[in-house]
Formats: structure tokens, sequence, C-alpha cells
């Protein structure tokens, strides 16, 4: 009897319901202030991209990248996320004369039925 209700008292304490919290590990931690830029312009593969992003030690991040797609349009959208208002994005769409290369890639050898 003794070891049924033990087995009992151990049951409904694994059934509790957990405590979690959502708390920062260390809350005092600030956001570390950054900045990148990276830049890719290969004519022979006709592939165009680029991408900057920085943020403050308020944790506001900014940013912008772009990419020549193969219709010869060039995306650039800029953006901005704070803990206020979230991220933000905004794309423009710009014709280029860009005419893409698609790589053609050679026959392959044909195995023997």
């Amino acid at each position: 009897m003794k070891v049924f209700v033990l087995l009992c008292l151990v049951g409904v304490a694994l059934s509790a319901p957990q405590q979690f919290s959502n708390k920062l590990e260390n809350p005092e931690d600030t956001p570390e202030p950054y900045e990148f830029s990276l830049n890719v312009a290969d004519d022979e593969f006709t592939n165009y991209q680029s991408r900057q992003e920085s943020q403050d030690a308020n944790g506001v991040v900014q940013g912008v990248y772009s990419f020549i797609a193969p219709n010869g349009i060039r995306y650039t959208t800029s953006y901005t996320a704070d803990p206020v208002n979230g991220f933000q994005a905004n794309t423009v769409e710009e014709q280029t004369n860009i005419e893409i290369k698609i790589p053609v890639h050679p026959p392959q050898p044909q195995g023997r039925s």
C-alpha cells in the first residue's frame, strides 16, 4: 500500500504543470552595435547582388539588399527593424540593361541499354 501511495504521489508531481520563464538569461544585456556589407559583381555569370546592414546600441537594425533577377530587373529592398515597430521593408524594382547569362550544361553521355 505504501508503494502504491508513493507511486501516486510521484505521478501527481510529474504531471503538475511546469513553470517556465520567458525572461532573458541576462536582462541587462544591451544590443551590440555592428555593421557589415558585401558586394558581388560577377560579369562572367551575371551575378550581381549587394547587402549592407547595421545595428545601433538601441537594437535598431537598418539595411538594404539588392539583386538582379533573371528578367534583368534589379530588386532593392530597404528595411528597418526595432522593438517598437517590428520589421518594415520597402522594395523597389528598377529595369536594367543587363542580359542575364543562363548557364548551359554540356550534354551528358548516354548509358548503354
